[in-house]
C-alpha cells in the first residue's frame, strides 16, 4: 500500500473544481494506494512536472511515485485542457 501526499496547491486546485466532482475525484486519488494496479493511469514521457496521470473523466490527477518510501506525491490537479 502506498501513503498518499499532497503538494499545499493541490488545495487551491480543487478550489477551483466544481463541488460535484471533488468525491469523485478524491476517490480516484485514494484508489491509487493500490498502485499500479488501477486503470486510467498512464506513465507521462515530456511533462516537466509529473511522472505520472489519473484520469478522472475530464480532469487530471498529475502524480510521482517514489518506490522506496511507497509514498505518492500528488503534484496538481485540473481540468485536462489545462493541465498539459
Amino acid at each position: 500500500m502506498f501513503d498518499i501526499r499532497y503538494v499545499d496547491s493541490v488545495k487551491k486546485d480543487l478550489g477551483k473544481i466544481d463541488r460535484q466532482h471533488h468525491e469523485r475525484i478524491k476517490k480516484a486519488i485514494e484508489s491509487l494506494k493500490e498502485f499500479p494496479d488501477i486503470s486510467n493511469i498512464r506513465k507521462l514521457s515530456a511533462h516537466p512536472l509529473a511522472d505520472y496521470r489519473l484520469r478522472v473523466g475530464e480532469y487530471r490527477v498529475l502524480f510521482d511515485v517514489y518506490w522506496e518510501s511507497m509514498t505518492i506525491y500528488v503534484l496538481k490537479i485540473g481540468h485536462r485542457q489545462d493541465i498539459y
